[in-house]
């Protein structure tokens, strides 16, 4: 214990230390993975709101990592690669939770081409690029979804499972063969989950297409070049309502299958042995 001269304040330097060290290397993976969710990032979040939420959903493991520190020692590179590490883990169930987003956004951006509206793009907030009109919409429509069906409880699930399986404390996961793999079949999932979204309005759209063209054989002197784009967006406008009722489904299931999405990869790529 070191004291001031006049004896009023005790302060434990190492003690405060070791639960600063603590506190961050908790809130690493939440950071992390809060950067790449689309529920942080598409509604405008700051930087100072979303460290405020990771630091909330990381209090819970700072004294369970300082108990680890004051019992293991810890070189200054060894903390590095440990918040590396985490920052890591906290990227990937990132992408976990932002599959079904950027699933909507492949949608959008299939609808508006299928529709002739590609010229229509406006900036995406979380600083990727432009995004389509249809797909901010899916995915603005998705968020709401996601947090009133109790997605941000799942959110708060995958992250306390996830420090579970790998120890904050614990090495790096380790990785075998099925890790490509598994990664490739994620991406694969998210592209055809777009088409699979995207399919039902484009089928309405290349139907009425084909309506038109039976119409056109009838009255030749329509021009269909001018009427096409023009139904396809009324097709569009009046399937959109039935198909919100679609996408509620689509979130709900999706949501319900991160459980078995983190067992995968708890598989794939299990905890390293404890240092």
């Amino acid at each position: 214990m070191t004291g001031d001269p006049g004896g009023f304040l005790d302060i434990d330097v190492d003690a405060a230390e070791r639960w600063l060290l603590a506190f961050g290397l908790s809130v690493a993976r939440p950071t992390a993975m809060l950067t790449v969710t689309p529920a942080f990032t598409r509604v405008e979040f700051t930087a100072f709101l979303r460290g405020a939420v990771a630091s909330a959903l990381a209090l819970p493991m700072v004294p369970v990592i300082a108990f680890g520190l004051q019992r293991q020692g810890w070189s200054a590179l060894g903390l590095v690669v440990l918040t590396g590490k985490e920052a890591l883990i906290g990227f990937v169930l990132g992408l976990l939770l932002g599959a079904p987003f950027w699933a909507l956004n492949i949608a959008g951006d299939l609808l508006d081409a299928q529709r002739g509206a590609t010229q229509g793009r406006i900036n995406d907030p979380a600083g990727f690029g432009d995004v389509s009109i249809t797909g901010t919409l899916l995915v603005m429509a998705a968020l709401a979804l996601f947090v009133v069906t109790g997605g941000l409880d799942t959110l708060t699930d995958l992250l306390y499972r996830s420090w579970a399986i790998w120890k904050p404390l614990g090495s790096f996961p380790q990785l075998d063969a099925r890790t490509p793999d598994l990664l490739l079949s994620f991406l694969d999932r998210i592209t055809r989950q777009g088409l699979t979204l995207a399919l039902p309005p484009i089928m309405a759209m290349l139907l009425a297409d084909a309506g038109l063209l039976i119409v056109a054989r009838l009255a030749s002197q329509l021009r269909i070049d001018d009427l096409a784009l023009s139904l396809r967006n009324i097709v569009f406008l009046v399937f959109l309502p039935l198909y919100a009722l679609f996408l509620i489904g689509f979130i709900r299931q999706d949501l319900g299958t991160l459980p078995s999405l983190m067992d995968l990869l708890r598989d794939a790529a299990p905890a390293g042995a404890a240092p």
